[in-house]
């Protein structure tokens, strides 16, 4: 049984997809570690240990782009740019 959080695809061809369906790639720049520091998060929040989900968080924010999530902690950012699904 295929879990569904799980990519079943070697990386190149998510890629390959990901360019053929319009995605564009967005590197990690320096006012995107900026805006790890004004991320607001609940202080009743469970806690959350992933690094790359606050990196993505905070790129969102400093580009003003809509975050969409399946993960249950995320919504816990209190930002007003986060959906989930």
């Amino acid at each position: 049984m295929l879990h569904p959080d799980k990519i079943r695809i070697n990386g190149s061809l998510l890629e390959k997809g990901c360019e053929s369906n319009g995605y564009v790639v967005l590197p990690i720049l320096n006012e995107h570690v900026s805006a790890l520091e004004t991320l607001k998060r609940s202080e009743n929040a469970p806690k959350h240990n992933d690094p790359f989900d606050r990196i993505m968080v905070a790129q969102a924010k400093a580009e003003g782009l809509m975050f969409l999530t399946h993960d249950a902690l995320i919504p816990y950012y209190d930002e007003s740019f986060i959906i989930s699904a």
